[in-house]
């Protein structure tokens, strides 16, 4: 047997040695409940199982490595009563299941090479499953504090801006944008809202080669035909959208500057940049030239709970995208802010994840996926749902600043 933990504990460990972990962790559970009621016996708990994730960090996969460091945060901060998301019987089962771990005395001695650290991934998995609402607030609540102070310097800027575009992605032709608008509009009182809208319900390679070629001329095009100056505009692409953004921005650093059609001012450089699970190569090297046609850091929202990413770009483009990972090259002007990671996947039970794995298929996928199938699956509304994901993240991460308007 291989020494990293399988994603699946409980199919390896068999049901007596289940049953034994289950009665050995609810023993634990009156001490667990009096270690959470005391700040000094809890920071004792939380040393033992740091050095516990230490020891055996080697021995554990990522998913469940990510798990338990995730667990120590979570106690950690409420601990020191920075986080007051998680009830005092909460705390108890996390507490009674880090008892289980560090403890010498449990099912599967940890110093049985292989086996050893089985029942205490069986205890984790199924702590995590009990927890995994609370586990995603906590993570949610770290993520949006990360992008609130990545944030906190546009705060004055969004009152100046004039005008919002949004880009949407592939299989978005017949969405109005209501939702995105309803959803950023608070954040940008004095801005009006436009979408570009671009013949996206086609095969995924036409919709690719239109990003990279004629979506950007176009995309440019309607940029300038407004009575808003770039340097007044903030731009959201998402998807295919946030593809078409970076090749149209690559673009006007490299053009002359042109006058809009109501303005005399002229500019090739737009005020803001926002990008929602971009739909583009981590290393794509147009990437750091279109950041330079940004007055402002461009801001990646990516997401490694994104499936449609994780799945489709990677298995259709043999690369890993942009709105994934963030960024895999060095590049000024520009930062990334995760929305969610790798736990998500493994923790939310996706009832999307039947469509999408219904289109997987090797032989024809790219080539011969189209528009009217995919619509057919509700594919389009899961991409759609991501938009929103990314945007209502982006709205809370200024709410957080005390941002926007009261509507927020």
């Amino acid at each position: 047997m291989d020494d990293k933990f399988s994603e699946d504990s409980e199919s390896e460990l068999s049901p007596v040695l289940c049953a034994r972990a289950e009665s050995l962790l609810a023993t634990k559970r009156a001490e667990a409940e009096r270690i959470a009621s005391d700040p000094n016996a809890l920071r004792v708990v939380l040393d033992s199982v740091k050095n516990w994730a230490e020891r055996f960090a080697t021995k554990l996969n990522s998913s469940a490595f990510e798990s338990l460091t995730t667990i120590f945060r979570l106690l950690k901060s409420t601990c020191s009563g920075e986080y007051q998301g998680l009830d005092k019987s909460s705390v108890a089962i996390l507490v009674a299941a880090a008892l289980y771990c560090v403890s010498p005395i449990d099912v599967i001695p940890d110093a049985i090479p292989g086996i050893g650290l089985l029942d205490d991934f069986f205890v984790l998995t199924c702590t995590i499953k009990r927890l995994s609402s609370e586990l995603q607030s906590f993570r949610t609540w770290e993520r949006l504090g990360a992008a609130k102070s990545a944030l906190s310097s546009y705060l004055p800027k969004f009152q100046e801006i004039k005008r919002v575009t949004l880009c949407p992605g592939w299989l978005t032709e017949s969405e109005t944008g209501n939702e995105i608008v309803a959803l950023l509009s608070p954040v940008f009182p004095n801005a009006q809202f436009d979408v570009f809208h671009w013949k996206s319900n086609t095969t995924w390679s036409d919709a690719r080669e239109y990003a990279d070629d004629r979506g950007a001329i176009d995309f440019i095009e309607f940029l300038r035909n407004s009575s808003v100056d770039l340097a007044n505009t903030a731009i959201f692409g998402h998807s295919l959208g946030a593809r078409i953004t970076i090749r149209a921005l690559a673009r006007l650093t490299s053009e002359p500057e042109k006058k809009t059609l109501f303005s005399r001012k002229t500019t090739n450089r737009v005020a803001q940049t926002f990008l929602m699970g971009a739909a583009i190569n981590a290393d794509d090297l147009e990437i750091p030239v279109a950041c330079s046609c940004s007055l402002t850091p461009v801001c990646n929202f990516y997401s490694r709970f994104d499936r449609a990413l994780g799945y489709f770009y990677r298995f259709a483009e043999k690369r890993t995208p942009l709105g994934l990972a963030g960024l895999e090259i060095a590049c000024n002007n520009y930062f990334d802010c995760m929305v969610s990671g790798h736990e998500e996947f493994f923790l939310d039970v996706a009832s999307n994840m039947s469509d999408l794995v219904n289109l997987l298929n090797p032989k024809s996928m790219a080539s011969k996926l189209t528009a009217v199938n995919l619509l057919s699956s509700g594919f389009s509304d899961y991409l759609k749902h991501q938009f929103e994901l990314y945007a209502t993240f982006f709205r809370n991460s200024i709410a957080a600043n005390g941002g926007g308007s009261d509507s927020i």
